[in-house]
């Protein structure tokens, strides 16, 4: 409790008063071990050490006692406080204005430590103001720079949006037609249908598609609407750079004329142009890296077209594009799997689905059906002497020739090798003996040219007949018959057509009655081809 009061009492008091004290302390002290020792007799003060009296020697040190408390008092009540006074002035110096001088004491220091929290209160208020006003400003500022962000991101958004609405609107218009035109593989009901498409999704005056024949030397209109004269459409043809559909095609990148009237390039069809003013726009059909054709767009009146249409309508000759290369890619392999690759004719497979078909139709209607075996003639001596490639092109023209000469009823196929089979429905055995006989007329009179153009030799071919009903009961036997004639007409010197004879039948008589018929339909054949 007294300690509570003494400290109370000197928080109160002067620095220099506490020095003061603090120094008499050390000064009372001191005197009051001297009286002590005095009264004891411990020391004697009389005395002389080193040559002083002892009383002085103690007196020195009591002043040295009264230095020392004088110098502990400054440093506690004075200099300490003042260090961390001045290390707090540092700090709000430094600009941190919330820190505070710590206020122990009542004396000159405390009211210093105190002004000076008050002074930095008042400093921590004005910052907090200034920081305040900043904030609102910078707020404000922001405010500001977000709404006007905000209207731009607005007005952004709103054009996207349209953007969008477009996009979304020809995405589904172009996923639709895409459906329509990529379900059909036939080449023919594949323009038909294009036309009705377009023509039902697209707002165009006109608008053709051309595709490139296939040695791409021309380019042939394949579908059309809206032309007054289809018919005169339709033969229009254009060489590739010819006119701006030529050109298009020849060069893979699309052009867009904005008035017809002033382009001399565009040559409407080879029409007249037209009086009014009209745009047209000319797109090629791609797929990959080829060209297929062109789709040309036109419209009544200048810019008809907006930068929109232009990138829709592409997308739409995308679609074209695909959809003919996919009915192409199908025909050309339902093609190959009905068609010899080498030889350009049907295959064997083709054949005997013919067969099948013919063979039930001659059943049920009770009609005639012949087939020919066809093989030709010393196929390996041409071959070595010619070479594979020689023999290959040979192979070629007496396809060419078989098929160019029957009827269109007819069948022809390479049955393999160097062996062709010819199938004849609604065809006696006389009418199987003319045509075989004229197809072999006509191979022997043919000249086989190589590829520097030059004579080769002569090539002929051997035949064998076979005819349903008089030769066969079973489809299969049809094909075995016939055979057996052709190996008739081989030993029997070749280049000859024979007819299937039953074993028991008499080969003499046999061979007279094919050899009569054969002369027969010769000399027919002779004049038809003579």
């Amino acid at each position: 409790m007294e300690d509570k009061i003494t400290n109370k009492i000197m928080r109160h008091v002067s620095i220099p008063v506490k020095i003061v004290i603090l120094t008499g302390l050390a000064y009372v002290l001191v005197w009051g071990i001297q009286v002590m020792l005095v009264k004891t007799g411990a020391v004697d003060f009389s005395a002389t050490l080193f040559g002083f009296k002892l009383d002085r020697i103690y007196f020195a040190f009591e002043i040295l006692v009264i230095a020392l408390a004088a110098t502990v008092g400054t440093h506690i009540f004075l200099d300490r406080p003042l260090k961390s006074l001045m290390s707090i002035m540092n700090k709000a110096e430094s600009g941190d204005f919330l820190v505070r001088a710590p206020v122990v004491t009542s004396d000159e220091l405390g009211d210093l430590s105190t002004a000076f929290n008050q002074m930095l209160s008042k400093l921590t208020d004005l910052s907090a103001n200034k920081i305040q006003a900043d904030h609102d400003m910078l707020m404000v500022q922001e405010q500001l720079n977000l709404k006007s962000r905000l209207e731009e991101k607005s007005a952004i958004i709103e054009r996207t949006n349209k953007t969008l609405e477009h996009l979304v609107r020809d995405l589904s218009l172009i996923y639709e037609i895409g459906q329509e035109v990529n379900s059909i593989v036939d080449l023919d009901d594949l323009y038909s249908n294009i036309t009705e498409t377009l023509k039902h999704y697209l707002r165009i005056n006109e608008f053709a598609i051309l595709v490139f024949d296939d040695k791409k030397e021309e380019l042939h209109v394949k579908a059309a609407n809206g032309f007054n004269d289809m018919e005169a459409v339709f033969k229009t043809t254009f060489r590739p750079n010819e006119g701006v559909t030529g050109l298009v095609a020849e060069t893979g990148r699309k052009i867009y004329i904005k008035d017809t009237s002033r382009e001399t390039r565009f040559l409407n069809y080879k029409f007249e142009k037209p009086a009014n003013t009209s745009s047209f726009l000319s797109i090629p059909l791609q797929y990959k890296d080829d060209v297929l054709g062109v789709i040309n767009f036109a419209r009544a009146g200048g810019s008809s077209f907006s930068y929109q249409d232009v990138k829709m309508l592409s997308l739409v000759a995308n679609q074209v594009a695909l959809a003919i290369a996919n009915a192409r890619l199908y025909t050309k392999t339902r093609e190959l799997s009905v068609r010899d690759e080498l030889i350009g004719i049907n295959n064997r497979r083709y054949f005997h689905q013919m067969l099948n078909m013919e063979w039930k139709r001659a059943v049920r209607f009770k009609r005639e059906l012949s087939l020919v075996m066809v093989d030709v003639d010393h196929f390996k001596d041409y071959n070595d002497t010619f070479g594979h490639l020689q023999g290959d092109q040979a192979l070629k023209q007496i396809g060419a020739l078989l098929s160019k000469n029957l009827r269109e009823v007819d069948t022809v196929a390479r049955f393999g090798g160097e062996e062709f089979v010819l199938l004849l429905p609604d065809t006696d055995k006389r009418g199987a003996i003319a045509a075989a006989e004229k197809v072999r007329l006509l191979s022997e009179g043919h000249s086989f040219l190589s590829e520097d153009h030059k004579q080769t030799r002569d090539i002929t071919i051997s035949a064998g007949i076979s005819t349903y009903p008089d030769d066969v009961d079973e489809v299969d036997d049809l094909i075995d018959h016939a055979d057996i004639a052709l190996y008739r007409a081989k030993e029997n010197g070749r280049n000859r057509v024979e007819c299937f004879s039953p074993p028991e039948e008499k080969a003499d008589d046999k061979s007279e009655k094919v050899e009569s018929d054969r002369n027969e339909s010769k000399e027919k054949i002779k004049d038809t081809v003579h």
